[in-house]
């Protein structure tokens, strides 16, 4: 048995489109041949009154025609509501790249160059048909059905298609900027949403993020949109969104607010997941507007979600990527690189302010035998949780890192040595108070700790470094657990 009847696709009504009565012919006879139903037309203009009383499950079209040839065509179907859902191949004899581009950049699904072997044909229509999800919206009269199919009414349409073209081209162009003028998480968004809010009026536009810090949530409104408006919005976001719980929002005004003081008469509430192909979405893109205008921009929202997934994606992979950059694997705190640049920075101020400075370097007691009588797992574990307590230990404006092995540095800004030397007797003896759940109830891992102190406009990090070095050294040597400097 061969795999086209085992398939045993349902069978379809073909919309057939060619100027070339023989070209149409072998086509019906094809497609009625597979168990499929056609219907004809002679070029696009045919094809679109055919259209208002019937409804096909696929489109073939040839490309090059009288009147109304493929592309406009296509272009037509994909820029009204009502056909949009209709997939489309396209037929043209002409391989070149052109006619490729051409056929991408109207709408079309697939495009197949004529050859000898049509049944291809009739196989990429059955995908096309299986693969199409059913329309979303009821069947409705399409905008040159309401306009009477005259020629005027179709040269209108084609010049609102190409105004479209130019609009999401300079809106997909718009978007794509923000990722290249900032890289702040926060600023990326306030710049869509800034870029966007001129679709909505009046109203309200909601932009989420989950990032690896959390959700991210900013929104902006017009006086038409009430807190029960917003309140509405972000629960719809909450239970509709890619996002478990409905996110907290930093709202503000809209900009050009006489506009935004009309009243919502007929308002209807979209969410629109932020996607990225073969990603999960990570962000989602909410609004409340006039319905009517919800419906003549809704192709434009429908590219603003996929920039915003396009963005957003980039910028997960910047934050994921930097991260990496300057985080230790294993403690999550930052890595030997990191923390000596963050100090040279902080150095630098302490020669434009005078400012005091003094570093820790901290070593965890006999951790080699955790290693050799537990096991590395476990003592990969004494480090994360020693790094943790260490973390919670510290102020909030210290810095520490891993700078290899059990070795850890730390600096505390605008601090004395009797300030530093205070600071470390009270971590010395925080991280010992609770035992590690993976070791026996009485072990205890303890720290040695060095101190030095930034000593003027000649000294220098390496020079307190080994200074703090040498008192780690010390301590050691006074039988660990003890803080020297």
């Amino acid at each position: 048995m061969t795999n086209s009847a085992a398939r045993t696709p349902k069978a379809l009504q073909v919309l057939l489109v060619d100027d070339n009565p023989i070209q149409l012919s072998l086509l019906r006879h094809l497609f009625q041949r597979h168990g499929h139903m056609t219907l004809e037309a002679k070029n696009g203009a045919e094809a679109l009154l055919v259209l208002a009383s019937e409804s096909p499950d696929v489109v073939v079209s040839d490309c090059v025609m009288p009147l109304l040839d493929g592309y406009q065509f296509c272009r037509l179907l994909k820029d009204d509501r009502a056909t949009r859902h209709l997939p489309v191949l396209l037929l043209t004899a002409q391989g070149t790249g052109l006619a490729r581009f051409w056929a991408k950049t109207c709408g079309a699904d697939r495009f197949l160059v004529k050859g000898r072997d049509l049944d291809h044909v009739v196989e990429v229509t059955e995908t096309l048909a299986a693969q199409t999800p059913p329309p979303r919206v009821p069947r409705i009269p399409s905008k040159l059905a309401q306009e009477g199919f005259t020629v005027e009414a179709i040269q209108l349409q084609l010049a609102k298609a190409l105004e479209q073209r130019l609009v999401e081209t300079a809106l997909r162009d718009s978007l794509a900027r923000l990722y290249t003028a900032d890289h702040d998480t926060s600023r990326l968004i306030e710049g869509f949403i800034e870029v966007l809010q001129e679709l909505v009026l009046p109203g309200a536009l909601v932009v989420a993020y989950q990032g690896d810090e959390g959700l991210v949530c900013h929104g902006v409104h017009g006086s038409s949109a009430s807190l029960e408006d917003r309140a509405t919005l972000l629960q719809e976001l909450g239970e509709r969104g890619p996002f478990s719980l409905s996110p907290e929002c930093h709202w503000h005004p809209a900009s050009d607010e006489d506009e935004r003081r009309k009243s919502l008469r007929n308002p209807v509430l979209r969410v629109l997941p932020a996607t990225t192909p073969g990603y999960p979405a990570i962000g989602a893109l909410a609004f409340v507007a006039e319905r009517q205008a919800a419906e003549d921009f809704e192709r434009l929202f429908e590219i603003a979600a996929e920039e915003l997934g396009r963005l957003l994606s980039l910028e997960d992979s910047r934050l994921r990527l930097y991260h990496q950059a300057i985080q230790d694997p294993l403690t999550g705190l930052y890595n030997r690189k990191h923390v000596l640049d963050m100090l040279s920075i902080e150095l630098d101020k302490c020669e434009r302010f005078g400012q005091q400075l003094s570093v820790m370097m901290l070593d965890l007691d006999h951790f080699k035998s955790v290693n050799d009588r537990y096991g590395h797992p476990a003592g990969d574990q004494v480090l994360g949780i020693m790094s943790q307590r260490m973390l919670f230990g510290l102020r909030k404006v210290d810095q520490l890192g891993r700078i290899g092995g059990e070795e850890f540095l730390a600096f505390c800004p605008q601090t004395d040595l009797d300030g530093a030397r205070a600071l470390a007797e009270r971590l010395r003896e925080y991280v010992t108070v609770d035992p590690y759940p993976c070791l026996p109830p009485g072990d205890r891992v303890t720290l040695s700790i060095g101190l030095a102190q930034w000593e003027g406009p000649e000294d220098s990090a390496d020079a307190m470094l080994a200074r703090a070095d040498q008192a780690l050294y010390q301590a050691k040597a006074e039988g660990r657990n003890c803080v020297m400097g």
